[in-house]
């Protein structure tokens, strides 16, 4: 079970880390290159309001349902039964893939915010998807550790048998296309 909630960590770590490094590369920019993105936007100020309206519900629509609708045990065991191919995944290896998805749904929200600075052109606008994107990591990082502790429950997964592998076939086997070929059984016709 530890190696499954350590497996959590890693995808947030590195989220974490382009967070801090584009924070860091926004505080850094000149006020020159500012005033110049915000002098050539092709949007009106009500329109570039609205965007922005819209980039914050996207992204708080975005992290209620990743947080409420996919990292649940339940949606997960879903998952599993729909789809063969996450089925015959071992656990540490799904509750990875989990992670990532998760972590790359936060890095969304801060992508969010570098969209929303380009169509305004102003720092304020950029700093409410981090911290939102910093909220969303905490909560997805607690969902994942739900997950990992159910997924340490649950039996690993089956291997099937090779079905890439070629196998003879039955002495009885008659490919599709010669089976409306085959000949109809005689009747006794009375002429």
């Amino acid at each position: 079970m530890e190696d499954l909630l350590a497996r959590r960590a890693r995808p947030f770590a590195i989220v974490a880390v382009a967070t801090a490094i584009v924070c860091i590369a926004m505080i850094r920019l000149p006020e020159s290159f500012l005033s110049l993105i915000e002098r050539k936007t092709s949007f009106t100020s009500a329109q570039t309001g609205w965007a922005y309206r819209l980039l914050v519900v996207a992204a708080v629509a975005q992290a209620l349902y990743g947080g409420f609708m996919l990292l649940r045990p339940d949606r997960i065991e879903a998952a599993r039964r729909k789809d063969p191919k996450l089925a015959r995944l071992p656990r540490g290896q799904l509750t990875g893939v989990v992670a990532r998805t998760a972590a790359s749904m936060v890095a969304f929200t801060v992508v969010y915010g570098l969209a929303a600075f380009g169509i305004s052109g102003q720092r304020g606008g950029f700093w409410l998807f981090p911290v939102l994107a910093v909220a969303q990591g905490g909560w997805y990082y607690h969902q994942l550790g739900q997950v990992a502790t159910w997924m340490g429950f649950q039996p690993e997964a089956a291997d099937e048998p090779d079905r890439g592998r070629w196998q003879r076939e039955p002495p009885d086997y008659c490919p599709p296309l010669v089976r409306g070929l085959a000949p109809m059984p005689r009747t006794h016709v009375d002429t």
